[in-house]
Protein backbone atom coordinates (compact mmCIF):
# COMPACT_ATOMS: atom_id res chain seq x y z
CA UNK A 1 0.00 0.00 0.00
CA UNK A 2 2.79 2.59 0.85
CA UNK A 3 3.94 1.95 -3.02
CA UNK A 4 0.41 3.45 -4.00
CA UNK A 5 0.49 6.63 -1.67
CA UNK A 6 1.18 9.80 -3.38
CA UNK A 7 2.75 12.62 -0.98
CA UNK A 8 1.34 16.16 -1.73
CA UNK A 9 3.19 17.65 1.15
CA UNK A 10 4.42 17.83 4.92
CA UNK A 11 2.94 19.90 7.61
CA UNK A 12 3.82 21.36 10.61
CA UNK A 13 1.54 21.94 13.84
CA UNK A 14 1.22 25.73 14.99
CA UNK A 15 -1.31 27.27 17.13
CA UNK A 16 -3.39 30.21 16.14
CA UNK A 17 -4.48 33.58 18.60
CA UNK A 18 -6.45 31.56 20.86
CA UNK A 19 -4.22 28.45 21.43
CA UNK A 20 -6.29 26.32 19.05
CA UNK A 21 -3.41 23.71 17.51
CA UNK A 22 -3.98 23.69 13.88
CA UNK A 23 -1.34 21.67 10.69
CA UNK A 24 -0.50 24.22 7.88
CA UNK A 25 1.91 23.09 4.92
CA UNK A 26 3.25 24.21 1.35
CA UNK A 27 0.54 23.01 -1.71
CA UNK A 28 2.49 24.12 -4.79
CA UNK A 29 3.95 27.42 -5.18
CA UNK A 30 1.91 30.48 -4.52
CA UNK A 31 -0.97 28.19 -2.33
CA UNK A 32 -0.64 26.77 1.25
CA UNK A 33 -3.13 24.43 3.23
CA UNK A 34 -4.60 24.56 6.92
CA UNK A 35 -6.51 21.72 8.39
CA UNK A 36 -7.74 22.64 11.49
CA UNK A 37 -10.13 21.50 14.50
CA UNK A 38 -14.07 22.32 13.71
CA UNK A 39 -14.46 24.95 16.72
CA UNK A 40 -18.52 25.07 15.95
CA UNK A 41 -19.08 21.33 15.69
CA UNK A 42 -22.88 20.83 16.64
CA UNK A 43 -23.77 17.63 15.43
CA UNK A 44 -21.85 14.14 15.58
CA UNK A 45 -22.24 14.04 11.85
CA UNK A 46 -20.49 17.86 11.65
CA UNK A 47 -16.68 16.79 10.49
CA UNK A 48 -13.65 16.86 12.93
CA UNK A 49 -11.52 19.29 11.11
CA UNK A 50 -11.80 21.63 7.70
CA UNK A 51 -9.06 21.51 5.21
CA UNK A 52 -8.40 24.42 3.07
CA UNK A 53 -6.29 25.83 0.61
CA UNK A 54 -5.48 29.55 0.75
CA UNK A 55 -3.21 31.50 -1.36
CA UNK A 56 0.36 32.43 0.11
CA UNK A 57 0.97 36.08 1.44
CA UNK A 58 3.82 37.39 -0.53
CA UNK A 59 7.18 37.49 1.36
CA UNK A 60 8.11 40.79 2.84
CA UNK A 61 12.37 40.19 3.35
CA UNK A 62 11.40 39.08 6.66
CA UNK A 63 12.41 34.92 7.26
CA UNK A 64 9.27 32.95 7.10
CA UNK A 65 8.92 29.69 8.92
CA UNK A 66 5.66 27.83 8.19
CA UNK A 67 2.50 29.74 9.00
CA UNK A 68 2.38 32.24 11.57
CA UNK A 69 -1.30 33.51 13.67
CA UNK A 70 -1.70 36.70 10.88
CA UNK A 71 -2.00 34.20 8.33
CA UNK A 72 -4.49 32.01 9.90
CA UNK A 73 -8.21 32.92 8.39
CA UNK A 74 -10.17 33.63 11.47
Amino acid sequence: MANDLLKISGLWTNKDKNGNEYFSGSFGYGTKILIMKNTYKEKENDPDYNFFIAPKAEKTGAKESGTNDADVPF
